[in-house]
């Protein structure tokens, strides 16, 4: 079965779960530091995502993860299109084979993410 992660991010961290086995890393990340986006280094978001999907899953993964990737933050205005497709692409670029990006204005319960993944 292809491993299933939801990643939560937060204004300066993230946190990423492996729903298999219920699994959570918690990382603090410089690239989420931006004052006016929650998007501001790329290249330091998704290297922090790689770093925790390593974390997460086996060292021998023969099937890439399907991922939520879910922007916790609600900003007036919402997300540009530049912003989520941003991240939906770190996740892609960490080892995620497709990455489905959410920006509800809660945390979503297992359950609902194994809908979205499934």
């Amino acid at each position: 079965m292809r491993p299933l992660i939801y990643i939560q991010v937060h204004r300066g961290h993230f946190v990423a779960k492996h729903l298999g086995t219920g699994k959570t890393v918690r990382r603090e990340c410089a690239g989420l530091n931006h004052p006016r986006t929650l998007r501001g280094d790329f290249h330091e978001v998704q290297e922090s995502f790689s770093a925790a999907l390593k974390e997460l899953l086996p060292k021998l993964n023969l099937l890439k993860p399907k991922g939520l990737v879910h922007l916790v933050p609600v900003f007036d205005g919402g997300y540009t299109n530049v912003e989520t497709r941003a991240f939906k692409e770190a996740g892609e670029m960490a080892g995620i084979d497709f990455a489905f990006l959410s920006t509800l204005d809660r945390p979503h319960t297992d359950s609902e993410v194994l809908e979205v993944l499934r």
